[in-house]
Parts: structure tokens; sequence; C-alpha cells
């Protein structure tokens, strides 16, 4: 039986193993040219993780903040090349002074943070004027936008996130009802990944440890998901026919304004 909160200690060593040095991630150059764009001096990521999009941030200034429950994580964020303010505390309760960020962002993390509009207010009181709140992450609500292989072949992994993610529509309303103007929601990255045939086996999302989405599965969850998998492939295999694995994933930002 799946739980909805995850040990990220347990995985943080091996978590950055989702980051493939092929891979381009336009999310990555969306948080530049935000920062860019507010002029940020001080930014704060919540949810930061290994620090991986914070690093990145090290272009643009060096207040670079970064809050995570997983002192885990925590660890393999201090091994980052960018020198990190680094803190342990939860997406709904912050603990910095009011106005203090130019930028406030959280990427594929909201869905952790329980309270998802404790962590927009939050943003607010934490904001500077002019300052922004960037939410990326996909919508798995948005029927029809978004298909990912994986919520095909692994049990309840599907109904366990329409639980755990807020729909897009909900986090810009709350947005606007709570300060935020110029609130917008776009596309920032497109994933399109095909693997076809075993080549789905070396995807790096596929491991237990690589993603939230399998990692709260049970072991044997998991195994029946690969199990799956390879029967897919072998059926594909006596039939003579080319089976292909597809991510087809819409990145979005949630974006909004202190004035």
């Amino acid at each position: 039986m799946n739980s909805l909160k995850l040990n990220y200690d347990k995985i943080a060593s091996d978590y950055n193993q989702r980051y493939p040095v092929a891979q381009k991630w336009e999310r990555g150059q969306a948080l530049l040219e935000l920062a860019q764009q507010v002029q940020a001096k001080a930014i704060l990521e919540v949810g930061s993780g290994t620090g991986y999009w914070l690093n990145l941030l090290q272009q643009v200034t060096n207040g670079l903040y970064g809050l995570d429950y997983s002192m885990g994580m925590i660890g393999q964020a201090k091994q980052q090349p960018a020198t990190l303010n680094l803190a342990q505390g939860t997406g709904t309760q912050l603990p910095f002074r009011s106005g203090t960020f130019d930028m406030v962002y959280c990427v594929d993390a909201i869905h952790h943070f329980g309270n998802h509009r404790a962590f927009i207010r939050e943003a607010y009181r934490l904001l500077k004027p002019n300052g922004a709140l960037a939410i990326i992450g996909h919508d798995p609500h948005s029927a029809g936008v978004s298909s990912w292989y994986i919520y095909k072949y692994f049990d309840t992994v599907y109904d366990t996130d329409l639980l755990r993610y807020p729909a897009g529509t909900s986090v810009t309303s709350w947005m606007a009802q709570d300060g935020f103007t110029g609130v917008s929601s776009q596309i920032v990255e497109m994933i399109n990944n095909t693997h076809v045939g075993n080549r789905v086996l070396q995807d790096p999302f596929i491991k237990h440890n690589a993603t939230s989405q399998l990692a709260l599965l049970s072991e044997e969850t998991y195994q029946a998901g690969m199990k799956h998998i390879h029967q897919a492939l072998w059926d594909a295999k006596e039939n003579d026919e080319k089976i292909t694995f597809r991510s087809d994933i819409h990145v979005k930002m949630f974006l909004g304004y202190k004035r």
C-alpha cells in the first residue's frame, strides 16, 4: 500500500540521476530569465532538494537560499559548486522574515507541501514589492495535455498524483485571491521522450528511487509494474512488433508578482 509521505533521506544520494547531462532543461532557463527580469538579489527555493536548480542561478546572484525538509537532501545540496544558504523546514511555515526575497520558487515540489495554499500565502509574505513567485511542475489534472507511460504501467501512480498535486486552475486562482498580480500560466518545457523497445529499461526515471511517483510505491507494487513492462516487451517481440514507451509531459510555470 502506498503512503503519501516519502522519506527523501533514503534516496538523496541517488536523486541527481534524474538529471542526465544530455537532457536540456528549459525550466532552468525560465528561472534564469525570471531572476534577471526582477533583478533578483535574494532568491529562495522551497523544496530545494539537491540544490540542482539553485546552482544554476548563481549566474544571477550569490544570494541563494534553499529550504528542504530532508536533511539528506540538504547534505547533497551542500556539495553544489555554488554557495547556498540552506535551512530545514516545511513549505507551509517558512522560517524567514517578511519581505526578504525578490523571488521565491519551487520546481516539482508543491505536491509535497500538503497545504498548497498555505505555501502560496507564505511566499507572498516573504516577497519584497515587485517580487515574483514561480511554481513549476506538471499538472496531472490537465486531461489530454500530457501523457506518461509510468502512469500506464505502474498501478495507483496516476490516482495518487491526482491526490497530491493541486490543479493548475486552483493554483492561479489562489495566487490571485491572495494578492498576486499579473498571474499567468505558461508551458515552459515540453518533455518528449520516446523509448523504443528495451531502451525503456535505460530511462533514468524508471528507477524505483528516481521520482517520488515510483519511490512512493512498495517494492511489491514497483516490481509488479516492472513485470508489466517486461511482459509488454515480450509480447511485442513474440508478435514481431515495435513497442514504444512515451513521455509527453508539459511542464508549466504558474507565475505571479507582489506589487
